[in-house]
């Protein structure tokens, strides 16, 4: 069953952090799988997981950068380039998260989130 409270708070939060490309993304989402899009995109991770206090968005955006580094994840690092500077990091923030993967995740990871993030610098005009 859906919580509309948390599919509220995760619509506004996605808007916060992603902006207009993230209701773009997720309509996209919600067309390919309704229940995946709503359920635990929108209301698990923006309702429930954005909502948590323990730590700003910030940190959040570099927390989810690390792992999508080491995991090699560049069309979703890209998402969380934009995300990232849309809640106050600079450039310099997201070229050392990147730094400090390449040694922790490895150097093809890094080669891969610095080309993804020259993407969003490059669109961004920064």
């Amino acid at each position: 069953m859906a919580d509309e409270t948390l599919y509220q708070k995760g619509l506004a939060n996605r808007a916060r952090v992603f902006g207009t490309e993230g209701e773009e993304r997720r309509k996209v989402f919600e067309k390919a799988s309704p229940d995946f899009a709503r359920s635990f995109v929108t209301e698990q991770v923006f309702g429930a997981l954005y909502e948590r206090k323990g730590i700003d968005d910030k940190t959040r955006e570099a927390v989810i950068l690390a792992i999508l580094i080491a995991r090699g994840m560049s069309r979703e690092i890209e998402y969380h380039v934009h995300a990232a500077l849309n809640v106050g990091m600079t450039r310099k923030d997201i070229e050392e998260i990147i730094m400090v993967c390449a040694y922790y995740a490895g150097g093809p990871h890094a080669v891969a989130a610095i080309h993804a993030s020259l993407n969003v610098f490059k669109e961004r005009g920064i």
